[in-house]
């Protein structure tokens, strides 16, 4: 789960979609701060839980700091596949 340019209610958007995939089944759930820059940084990754996100519907911005940087397309796919990541929702 990383965050583009800043917009209302995206703490409402990472909240539900770590719900729905803790839901499915899914529990290693990485949110990554600094948006496209900060998938080049996994060491500053949160590892997300319904536990942690659960009242971050009530605070304003994001728990994932949002940045418009763009590091290269390939440079991004190769760290994530590097990290096992399967699924990544923008």
């Amino acid at each position: 789960v990383s965050c583009g340019g800043i917009c209302p209610g995206l703490n409402c958007v990472i909240r539900e979609i770590v719900n729905m995939l803790w839901a499915y089944g899914v529990r290693k759930i990485y949110g990554i701060k600094g948006g496209y820059k900060g998938v080049m940084e996994p060491e500053t990754w949160l590892e997300l839980t319904p536990e942690l996100v659960k009242d971050i519907h009530m605070e304003g911005g994001t728990m994932l700091i949002s940045d418009r940087g763009n590091p290269a397309h390939l440079d991004m796919a190769k760290m994530l596949q590097s990290k096992n990541v399967r699924q990544y929702f923008v």
